[in-house]
């Protein structure tokens, strides 16, 4: 019998009949294969090294979406990549992660050292299926003083995939770490985020869109522990359910003691498209400091009727309408991740995703 693993923990757990704490999913007993290569381009004063063996060793009791998956990325990683920005340096990077037959598991580690004044943007391209399949990687992210590290990352995973990610992020004062995610792929999609913005006006933004259709399970976890005096954080998740998929938001904001004049603020948007999806958002708020702004809003509902009737008078079919609204609501995360190519990409992948669901 296959053991259960539990993803996605909330830090301050509520009433466990809610059934909203965790996740809980078949573990993964994925087998653990030799190194893998992985497609790379770089411009810039950016360096990149690849690496054997674990390149994570301070990550300070993280646990990440689950004790046994990180210890499955930190242990038997087959890949690890470091991206170091010099002091001052600008470099662009992009990686891509591919899921096929003959590695039908990817396990890797992915460490980014920003240093002071450095300007780093990393594509994270995700592609490929396999039965079974799963993608499991641990990133961590450290942005010293007035560093700016933007991650765009892009994922089209097959239906029969797996995908975890573990992102621990450390930031200085004055340092901006960016993450824009399109969530187009994956049987299920579990993303975890530990956020520690210790430096005096440091930022953590992070904006997440997804389509979900058939029978996909999206999971979104945010723990943001604001500590740096006037630290700032905007987490918004935007997207549409149909068919029987699901999703689940859990944002924790942290305003910790020192924090004073912070900002801080979650959004979790969702429309649904069908009356057999589910939608679960927990946008919570911390606080042990006088004098900060904590601000968190959820939604989740059906199209309006009257938008939707409004653009069917003007000759759109049902579909095509619904698509329209869809597209507004994600469409200005998409257009952050800056690049045509990839942009088109998602765009036809959300239509081809909406077109296929009953």
């Amino acid at each position: 019998m296959m053991s259960k693993e539990l993803y996605n923990e909330l830090p301050r757990p509520t009433f466990r009949w809610m059934k909203v704490n965790h996740l809980e999913l078949d573990g993964l007993n994925a087998p653990y294969l030799p190194s893998v290569d992985i497609e790379h381009i770089v411009s810039g004063d950016t360096q990149v090294t690849f690496y054997q063996g674990n390149g994570l060793d301070d990550l300070d009791g993280f646990e990440g979406a689950s004790p046994e998956s990180l210890r499955d990325a930190v242990n038997h990683s087959m890949n690890g990549c470091l991206i170091h920005a010099p002091k001052g340096s600008k470099g662009t990077v992009r990686l891509i992660y591919r899921v096929e037959d003959a590695v039908p598991n990817l396990t890797a580690q992915l460490k980014i050292e920003a240093k002071e004044g450095s300007e780093t943007e990393v594509y994270l391209l995700f592609e490929g299926d396999a039965p079974t399949g799963s993608v499991n990687i641990a990133e961590y992210i450290e942005a010293e003083k007035d560093a700016k590290v933007t991650i765009k990352k892009i994922q089209f995973n097959g239906d029969s995939v797996r995908h975890i990610e573990h992102r621990c992020v450390r930031a200085a004062a004055e340092s901006e770490v960016r993450f824009v995610s399109a969530e187009m792929g994956g049987a299920q999609t579990i993303l975890y985020y530990k956020v520690d913005l210790d430096g005096e006006k440091s930022k953590f933004v992070n904006h997440a869109m997804y389509v979900g259709y058939d029978q996909q399970v999206l999971d979104f976890s945010y723990w943001v522990l604001q500590k740096g005096r006037k630290s700032y954080a905007d987490i918004l998740t935007t997207g549409a359910l149909t068919d029987t998929s699901k999703k689940n938001f859990r944002g924790t904001l942290d305003f910790l003691r020192g924090c004073s004049k912070s900002v801080g603020s979650e959004t979790d948007e969702c429309l649904l498209l069908s009356p057999k999806v589910h939608s679960v958002s927990l946008p919570l708020l911390l606080c042990k400091e006088d004098d900060v702004e904590g601000n968190h809003a959820s939604s989740a509902g059906q199209i309006d009727k009257d938008m939707l009737y409004y653009l069917m008078s003007r000759g759109f079919s049902e579909k095509g309408a619904q698509l329209i609204i869809v597209e507004s609501n994600i469409r200005p995360v998409i257009d952050e991740l800056g690049d045509e190519e990839l942009i088109a990409r998602v765009l036809d992948r959300a239509r081809e995703k909406m077109q296929k669901y009953e």
